[in-house]
């Protein structure tokens, strides 16, 4: 550090100190405004609801905490983005990796003995994979059947497909896949019918020429691997998922699927035929990679957790929570970006409509006129629509608090991942007391899926949930600043382009956060023009 001062030139030390009192300065102002919605809060009650599944419950969540944790977020912030300067420190915490499997074939010239191990743990690999994606579909046939037969309408709780949908999909595998590593790929029932359908039509297709041409088959001519019919338009990019998400948050929230179960085994035979579907037409690859919100959100998510898989493909690795979402590949076009923010608003909105303020505007949309499904249509759309226009007015801007040849696009690509982090922590903070409440109706409902309790035991909250959640929004937004600030370093080759790109894309952050936090401070309540 000292000899980095002494090779400075003063007039540079004096434009980098005055960049750090600019930041310093925004901070100041918004943990000013954080410290007011603290003390305009008039309720300390924590909000956390799944579209209307579980009890009304209220957490008590001391004020002081959620000011002192607005505080908090936005200084460190600034002392984060004006201090870590030093590169060979940025990259060694962001490639630091620990392998947890082996790394790949064996091609050293040992005895052949030594590859036996190596063998077997590749046959585990292969088994523990059928075996997860047989879980995988037997929960999604399990959905569906329990779904149209089993009981569910006095009691939704005691019913597997609500359980499995709401606790499990909704609630508990995005934790997994951001505090652990990615669980869908295995898990993934759509990924394992639409490989099934297309090997069965890659072998009907097969039996097809060889009746009209036997020659061919005597031949060895070999059949393409699968019946893709389409190239996959590169035009629509990964509209088809941020499309998709958003229907399955208007759906969620407008019909009763938390009390109907019928209702969500349909919903789900519909999102099979539409994943398998799609997948043997234009590829399973590029469908997942596009088309699939479930797979989109899980693969986003999973960027944020600690174990990840090696990039030459063989075998696993443990890194720093967010180490990936500094890779530039991870978002890719305006569409991934759209669908980030996407994923970070659901969480906002989902928040919003079972708080007073947005019970109220939905009401008062309802009684205009409106009816129920288009007033939150356009509560989802016009907040969703403010929420992208914010984001890339803040990287227009750090083109001019920065100036660089990158475009908008490019800044707006490569800040986008950071809001994952935020995104994770929200996700906990809204769906972490749901997973605990609901998880002993859990237990009895899969043990006995078509006999359950008809009253399940529900579990009541302790008060310290709250802080977890006050904590979990604070972990999501410190790793988001970080993340931001290593981009930030990627980006720009100066630090002080560094530093100063960062000024509106952490304000971005901290207003989200802000908001985050004040929603948390208010009570639930359930809208009556909410299905559930």
């Amino acid at each position: 550090m000292r000899s980095w001062l002494s090779s400075t030139p003063p007039s540079r030390l004096r434009r980098q100190w005055r960049s750090i009192r600019t930041l310093v300065a925004i901070a100041t102002v918004l943990t000013i405004v954080c410290l007011g919605i603290g003390a305009a809060a008039d309720t300390a009650s924590a909000s956390n609801a799944a579209a209307g599944l579980g009890d009304d419950r209220e957490l008590t969540v001391p004020a002081w905490l959620t000011v002192f944790t607005g505080g908090v977020a936005i200084g460190a912030s600034a002392l984060l983005a004006a201090l870590v300067t030093d590169r060979q420190l940025v990259d060694a915490l962001h490639t630091w990796s620990l392998p947890l499997s082996p790394t790949g074939p064996d091609t050293s010239n040992r005895s052949r003995t030594s590859s036996v191990p190596s063998a077997r743990r590749s046959e585990l690999a292969s088994g523990l994979w059928w075996l997860t994606g047989l879980v995988g579909v037997a929960a999604l046939v399990g959905t569906v059947v329990v779904g149209l037969t089993g009981p569910g309408r006095v009691a939704p709780t005691a019913n597997l497909a609500i359980i499995l949908s709401f606790v499990g999909l909704r609630s508990l595998l995005p934790m997994v896949a951001f505090l652990v590593g990615n669980p869908w790929p295995a898990l993934d029932p759509f990924r394992r019918l639409t490989r099934a359908v297309s090997a069965l039509l890659t072998l009907l297709v097969t039996s097809v020429k060889h009746l009209r041409s036997p020659t061919s088959a005597a031949s060895g001519e070999t059949p393409r691997a699968g019946p893709v019919l389409f190239t996959y338009p590169s035009a629509l990019a990964s509209w088809p998922a941020v499309v998709g998400l958003g229907a399955l948050v208007w759906l969620e929230l407008v019909l009763p699927v938390t009390s109907d179960p019928a209702l969500l085994a349909r919903l789900a035979v519909g999102y099979t035929v539409y994943t398998v579907a799609g997948g043997t037409l234009f590829g399973l690859q590029s469908w997942l990679r596009h088309a699939d919100p479930l797979a989109t959100v899980f693969r986003f998510y999973g960027a944020v957790a600690p174990i990840q898989r090696r990039r030459d493909g063989h075998g696993l690795t443990l890194v720093l929570p967010g180490s990936r979402l500094r890779d530039p590949d991870l978002v890719t076009d305006a569409s991934e970006v759209a669908f980030v923010l996407l994923l970070v608003w659901e969480l906002t909105f989902n928040g919003f409509v079972v708080t007073p303020p947005g019970s109220q505007l939905l009401a008062e949309l309802v009684g205009a006129g409106v009816p129920v499904a288009v007033a939150t249509l356009v509560v989802f759309v016009g907040g969703y629509a403010v929420a992208l226009g914010l984001y890339w007015l803040a990287a227009s801007t750090a083109r001019r608090t920065a100036p660089t040849y990158l475009s908008t696009a490019t800044l707006a690509r490569r800040f986008a991942p950071p809001l994952l982090a935020i995104a994770a922590g929200y996700h906990v903070a809204h769906y972490v007391g749901v997973v605990l409440s609901l998880s002993p109706a859990a237990v009895a409902v899969v043990t006995s899926p078509l006999s359950p309790p008809l009253n399940p035991t529900t579990l009541a909250l302790p008060g310290w949930v709250g802080t977890l959640e006050i904590g979990a929004l604070l972990a999501g937004h410190l790793l988001a600043v970080w993340v931001a600030h290593a981009t930030a370093f990627d980006c720009f080759p100066g630090r002080l382009q560094a530093i100063r790109s960062q000024y509106p894309l952490i304000a971005v952050m901290v207003c989200y956060t802000a908001v985050s936090l004040w929603l948390l401070t208010l009570p639930t309540v359930q809208p009556p023009t909410l299905a559930g």
